[in-house]
Parts: structure tokens; C-alpha cells; sequence
């Protein structure tokens, strides 16, 4: 499963970021005007920051090089604007599309986050693939069907075909009800990984862009970011994301954010893309060291003066949240939620609030008719939205959406909530795929699956508009939108530190092999047995 998770993650990324420029069309565009001009290349503008301690930097040829004394960090953001695009039509009432393959939260290492990274506990390890409409949607549209629009735009988008070993191909499409409404406009698709599952090496060095050149889609012509370290290239990819909108002419702009680590050492060089718009800033580790910019073939560095609040950190840890299981082994165990907040600076504010974020996959279910009903009773704990199926009584493989989404939200002003949320598991069909276990986890066992659930993410959120937007183009490419989050409106300023006691481990009940023969010839005797009895009770009946 954990193989083809990752296969299926690693072709949804592909067709997201490695659309060429030259198999591009669609049949609603027209000529741009003005400043929006179309690119014979396929990089319109790109930008390199490095945030670390350089020691000395050159121009060399079109390029930079530099040493570095210590780790630094790589964003690297390049914007494309084509006029011919191999995509589905372009849904009117989608506003952008988004893919983003996270790896941080797979990570051991604790080296820190830059001040612009988003720590990595706000965004789970994994695919996120998001679509949001817009506010108002056009041509009198519902939301739903806006949003059946672009499930199916995406499940389209997300179609890859694969080479087989005779030299045929196979074709696969994400099933448009894979995806699950979020927020107020939203749908969102997600796909978890292990840091084995995403290639993550024993060195921590992970290649992303592996997932995309490893595979055998016929659109795998990734722009990549021309980085040489020890006279090879270097990629160590802890998030990346594409952005797709559809520009006033009927062009689709693709955005791609790269965010990495660099060792230190005596050269590093980076080159331009070809055709492209091209610069490069430093960026000092403390607002006392040197930060300036240059653009290609430019000699003479010009000084980069950043705002006060930037080496501030996005998000610093206010407290922490644990999660511990009962009745893990049931078809119904609770989770037992703990928070903790001391967001002493944000205590007044009537719009923020303390929320925790509960993913489930398919395998189990949330019930938002028990959970009404308990938080009705007080006994929740927490105000809370519910995003998934509703659909409870069917078995785990006949469920196309991909899992579901809880949301908890608490008062700032109360620094601790508890909250118990049960859960249920859907029953299985066999056989099943997964690798069983005994009840006490016995390896040999065939009556349950292990499973271990994504970690809870806790943060103090505001609404997107309490908070200053980035002053310049240099701040908004070091922007990054978390998954999720941005798209329920939501942006975290706090965090809150995962507990080391936290406990996500489901140990699930399923049909043993061993007795799934007896199991449905008893089930064909009982429904035997029921038939007769019913036709002899109306015979009885009308005897009577």
C-alpha cells in the first residue's frame, strides 16, 4: 500500500508541475495585451533566495556561486505564462488550482526553520491537491455544481499513463469523488507518505523531483532549479508547490515554489533558466548581516533592506497538543484530544482562535450526527466543522472519497481544552491488502490491520484578512500557503508542539482469511433461511 501511495502521489505531482510549453492548448484564449506577453521559453521570471552565511559570492558567466560556511537555505519560485495548454478546459467558477508535496513533518533532524517557513508541524507529510472557486460564481451557478466542476477538472488534470514492461501503457484517473469539500468554495485531495514512501534518504537528503523524472509520464519535463554543490546536482526538497490560475486572456499562469537545503561548502553555483527573467537575493541569518540582490549578468550587488518584523518567526510553539487512543484495537475508539495554548499576546483578540486539525482516512469515519449531538451536551469540548463523506454504512472499499477532515475550535482566551471525539470503523470486504496482524499485534495474526493516523496539527489561527499582506514581490515569493489552511480561510501565527506522548496508533478489526469461506456460506444460509421464512409467513397469512 505504502508502494502505491506512493507511485499514485508521486504521477499526481508529475502532471501538476510537468506540463511542457510546447504540448500546451486550450481552446478559450486570447491574445494578451500590453505587459501580459507570451514566452517562447518555459520560464517566464524565476528567483533564488538564499537564506543563510555566505563567506564570499561571485557572478560566474550568467550565473552565481558562493560558499557557504554553514547549511542555508534554497526558494526558488518561477512563474510561466503559456499559450498553449494540454489541460481539460478551464472550469469558469475555479479560481486556482494547487499541488503541494510537503516532506517536513517526515523529517527527524530538528535544525530550525527559516523565519519565512512555516514551522513543520502545520502541514502534513504527503500530496495535497487543491481547487478553490470563486466567491461569486458565474453564470448563476450553485456551489455544488461549481464545485462537481472542478473534481472533475482535476480528476482529469490528474489522469497519467504509465509504460508496462511490453511496451504498451496503462492509463489511471483519480476518481472525481476522491476529492472532499472544504471550507466555503474549496475541494481537497490528500495522500499521505512515509518518509520511506517519499525516498527520504538515511543522510536526510530527499529529491522530490525524483517522484516526477522516476516516473514513465509522457509530461515529465520539469523545469528544476540548476543548483551544483561539490560539482553536482544538488536537491534536497522539503516542500513544493504549483499554482495554477487562469489569466483575463484565457492563459493559465503556473506559479512553482521550491523550498531546500544546501550544505555547507567551499562552492555552490547556480545557473538561470534559459530565455528567462532572472535574479538572485541573499539574505542574511540576523537582521545585522549583509542581504543584497543581483540580477543576471549584473556585476554590482544593490543592497537588500528587509522589514523590521522579517526575521521575526512566523510561528513559534505557544504550548502543546496530544492525542491518545482508547479502544484502539474496536471498531469504535475515541481520541482522547488535549491542547494547550499560551498565546498571552493574542488573549484579547475576538477573531482568533485555538483550532486543532483531525485528518481520518477512508478506513474510518467521523459520525457528524454523534458529534452535534455532543457538542449539544457540552461534552465536546470545542465548536467544530466536519469535511467528508457522510455516507456511514458503507464498507471502506466501496468509499471513493479519500478520508476526512475535523475541525476543533476553541476560545483563545482558555489556554487548555480537552475534547474526546469517537470515531468508527467501516467495515472491510476481503480480502484484504493491507498486512494483518493478531489482536495483541501478533505478526503471524490475520484478524486485524495496524494503522497509524496522520498527527494532529494545533495552531491559533486569524482570518486571512487580520493580517499584513507581503510589503514586496521579494516577500511574496518567500510567501508560503499551507495547505488547507489557506484554502478554509484560516492563517496560523502560533503553533503548538506535537507532545512526545501522543499516540496515533489504530489497530483495526477485519475478516479473518482464515474464515472468510465459513463467513459466507453461513451468510448464504442466513439469507436462505430469512427468504423461507418470509415466503412461509405470508403463505401463513394468506391461509389465514
Amino acid at each position: 500500500m505504502v508502494r502505491l501511495a506512493s507511485s499514485i502521489a508521486a504521477h499526481m505531482l508529475a502532471l501538476a508541475l510537468l506540463q511542457p510549453a510546447h504540448t500546451l492548448s486550450n481552446s478559450n484564449m486570447q491574445r494578451p495585451e500590453g505587459a501580459e506577453e507570451l514566452l517562447s521559453g518555459p520560464v517566464a521570471t524565476e528567483e533564488h533566495v538564499v537564506f543563510g552565511q555566505e563567506s564570499m559570492t561571485s557572478s560566474a558567466g550568467s550565473g552565481w556561486s558562493f560558499a557557504s560556511d554553514g547549511s542555508s537555505w534554497h526558494v526558488w519560485t518561477h512563474t510561466s505564462i503559456f499559450d498553449r495548454v494540454d489541460l481539460p478546459l478551464w472550469p469558469e467558477a475555479m479560481k486556482e488550482a494547487r499541488v503541494v508535496l510537503s516532506s517536513s513533518m517526515c523529517r527527524t533532524d530538528s535544525s530550525p526553520m527559516p523565519p519565512f517557513v512555516p514551522h513543520r508541524e502545520l502541514e502534513h507529510c504527503g500530496s495535497h491537491v487543491l481547487a478553490t472557486a470563486h466567491t461569486n460564481v458565474p453564470h448563476g451557478l450553485h456551489m455544488a455544481v461549481a464545485q462537481a466542476q472542478m473534481r472533475d477538472w482535476l480528476a482529469r488534470f490528474m489522469g497519467w499513463t504509465q509504460s508496462t514492461q511490453m511496451g504498451g501503457s496503462v492509463s489511471a484517473t483519480l476518481d472525481p469523488k476522491a476529492f472532499i469539500s472544504v471550507g466555503n468554495s474549496s475541494i481537497y485531495h490528500f495522500t499521505p507518505l512515509s518518509a520511506r514512501a517519499m525516498g527520504l534518504r538515511p543522510n536526510g537528503r530527499l529529491d522530490l523531483t525524483a517522484h516526477v523524472f522516476g516516473s514513465h509520464h509522457y509530461l515529465r519535463e520539469l523545469v528544476a532549479p540548476k543548483v551544483m554543490c561539490r560539482g553536482k546536482l544538488w536537491l534536497d526538497n522539503h516542500r513544493v508547490e504549483a499554482q495554477l490560475q487562469r489569466t483575463t486572456h484565457g492563459f493559465v499562469r503556473i506559479r512553482v515554489q521550491v523550498i531546500s537545503t544546501l550544505p555547507a561548502a567551499p562552492r555552490v553555483s547556480i545557473e538561470p533558466q534559459a530565455h528567462a527573467d532572472s535574479r538572485i537575493a541573499w539574505i542574511g541569518p540576523t537582521k545585522n548581516a549583509a542581504s543584497f540582490m543581483l540580477a543576471a549578468n549584473q556585476s554590482m550587488p544593490e543592497s537588500l533592506h528587509l522589514p523590521d518584523g522579517f526575521y521575526a518567526p512566523l510561528d513559534q510553539h505557544t504550548g502543546d497538543v496530544s492525542i491518545r487512543t482508547t479502544g484502539f484495537s474496536s471498531f469504535h475508539p475515541n481520541l482522547l484530544v488535549t491542547a494547550n495554548s499560551h498565546a498571552t499576546s493574542l488573549a484579547e483578540s475576538d477573531t482568533c482562535r485555538l483550532s486543532t486539525l483531525l485528518v481520518l482516512p477512508r478506513t474510518y469515519f467521523f459520525d457528524p450526527y454523534e458529534l452535534r449531538q455532543q457538542h449539544d451536551d457540552g461534552l465536546l469540548g470545542a465548536r467544530f466543522q466536519h469535511y467528508g463523506l457522510t455516507e456511514l454504512e458503507k464498507p471502506a472499499e466501496a468509499v471513493a472519497a479519500w478520508g476526512s477532515v475535523l475541525v476543533l475550535s476553541q476560545d483563545i482566551r482558555e489556554s487548555q481544552f480537552n475534547a474526546t471525539v469517537p470515531i468508527h470503523a467501516r467495515y472491510r470486504i476481503p480480502p484484504v491488502r493491507e498486512q494483518t496482524v493478531g489482536y495483541h499485534g501478533e505478526p503471524t495474526g490475520d484478524t486485524h490491520v495496524d494503522l497509524t493516523l496522520p498527527p494532529p496539527i494545533s495552531a491559533v489561527v486569524c482570518p486571512a484578512g487580520d493580517l499584513p499582506q507581503p510589503a514586496n514581490d521579494l516577500l511574496s515569493n518567500l510567501h508560503v500557503r499551507l495547505a488547507l489552511f489557506d484554502e478554509l480561510g484560516l492563517v496560523p501565527v502560533n503553533s503548538l508542539q506535537i507532545a512526545p506522548d501522543t499516540d496515533m496508533l489504530l489497530r483495526m478489526p477485519v475478516p479473518s482469511t482464515s474464515h472468510t469461506s465459513l463467513i459466507q456460506l453461513s451468510t448464504l444460509g442466513l439469507l436462505f433461511a430469512g427468504a423461507i421464512f418470509v415466503i412461509h409467513s405470508a403463505r401463513s397469512k394468506a391461509i389465514k
